[in-house]
This record gives structure tokens, sequence and C-alpha cells, in this order.
């Protein structure tokens, strides 16, 4: 799960850094040392992993995966009472986790022409539903069956290396604290842990108020009670729109 390259590049940018930032010592503050900037980033981890690295925990369903042991357990059985144990019979397939990304909002502080401070709030949800059939193999219903809320609150510094009228290049890092609220099978509970964002390239395009950015880093975050393996956030690239005052 770890990823070197990430920290090779960021190192290589703040090592070629101080050349190109001589040039552009008061471009920031022509512009207002505020800003506040709203974005979305992808939840590469939701697709990419199965769900016990997800969540940190063995996955035992409630009901058997399969109809073949209610098939096996009705021979020989009066053909209602096999009837009534099919039908009542319950089994899930499960499907992929899902989730809609990150949502975060940040505000920072700009500091010297090169370093920025800030704040941000970033929150996701996964879903991993299932599609539930009975002992005929017939479909009942489709709901989800593990459920997770995760909320972020992470201080960050900014190091901006190059910046002219319009474009600026970035490197940041965030240390910070997240909160995450599960449900599992209907059994609810809460969590808590560590987080760690790198942002190894950022690129913002703008004009003296309105800007865009987008990101290459890695947003991670680990439950401190995990089991196995506590990793429960995710974020490679992002994006967002923000404005300066």
């Amino acid at each position: 799960m770890k990823r070197p390259y990430i920290y090779i590049v960021l190192f290589a940018l703040l090592n070629i850094s101080l050349p190109l930032a001589a040039e552009n010592t008061n471009s920031d503050f022509v512009h207002g040392r505020h800003s506040l900037r709203l974005g979305w980033g992808d939840a590469f981890l939701a697709s990419n992993y199965s769900f016990e690295p997800l969540y940190g925990m063995t996955f035992v369903p409630v009901y058997p995966q399969s109809a073949q042991p209610a098939l096996d357990a009705v021979v020989g059985m009066p053909a209602p009472e096999a009837d009534k144990y099919l039908r009542d019979y319950r089994y899930v397939e499960l499907g992929t986790m899902r989730s809609a990304g990150h949502f975060f909002l940040e505000y920072q502080y700009q500091l010297t022409p090169l370093i920025s401070v800030g704040m941000e709030v970033d929150y996701m949800s996964m879903v991993l539903r299932t599609q539930w059939y009975n002992g005929y193999n017939d479909p009942l219903s489709i709901r989800p069956y593990e459920f997770l809320r995760h909320l972020t609150l992470m201080p960050s510094v900014r190091f901006t290396y190059y910046c002219q009228r319009v474009l600026s290049l970035y490197s940041a890092l965030g240390v910070g604290y997240a909160f995450y609220g599960e449900a599992s099978n209907g059994i609810r509970g809460n969590n808590h842990g560590m987080a760690l964002d790198i942002t190894a390239l950022g690129i913002n395009i703008g004009g003296k108020y309105w800007f865009f950015e987008a990101e290459l880093g890695s947003f991670q975050s680990w439950a401190f009670n995990a089991a196995t393996n506590g990793l429960y956030g995710s974020r490679l690239i992002s994006v967002a729109f923000g404005c300066r005052f």
C-alpha cells in the first residue's frame, strides 16, 4: 500500500523550488492573503481494495453465500416442509464497494509569497450493496450491507515554488484527525484515527479573485483499533474551485 514514488516526486519538487521561486517573490500578495476552495477527490480504495483491508476486520455474512446448503438440507423432506424451508432461506451476494468520492472545503492564509497555512474539512461515504436471494435463487432485495461515513479535520501547510500571473505550482502537507461512523448489517459503531495528506504536485490556474486547482497526492487515514489493516480513507486525484479575498 505504500507508494514511495509520491515521496520521491515531492522531494524532487522541493529541491528545484528555490531557484524557480526566486523570480516570483511578491505575486501572491497582490491577489489577497485569504483563499477559500471547494473541491472533490476520488476514492480509489473503494474500488481497488476488497472488504477486509478496507475495514480492518473479517467479514462473516449472517447467512450463507450460496443456495447449495439449502438444497442439500431439503433432501428427504416432505414437499410442503421443503418448500417453506427454501422460501425462508436467505443468502447474500456481495457487490462492489461504492463511493461518490471525497468532498472538501479548505481555507488558506498566505504567510509569505511562498508559504501558506490552512484548515481542511473532508467528507466521504462508502457503501457495499448486496443482492439477497432465497433457496429457490429468487432475487428478494438489494440493500446496503455495509456503510461508512468518514469526516476528517486537517491543518495543512502549502509551499508555492513557481508563480506567474495565472499559473502557480505547489506542494502541501497536512496532518489531521478522522472520525468514522459505521453500519454493518444494522449494527452501528464509531471509530477515530489519524490522517495524512501529501500533495506531491498542485496546479493553480486563475485570475485576481477566482481560481481552479488540480492536485496529485496521497490522502490516507487510519483507525486506531483496526484489527488487520486500518486504512479507511483515500484520495489520489482532486480538483477544486476557489476564490481569493
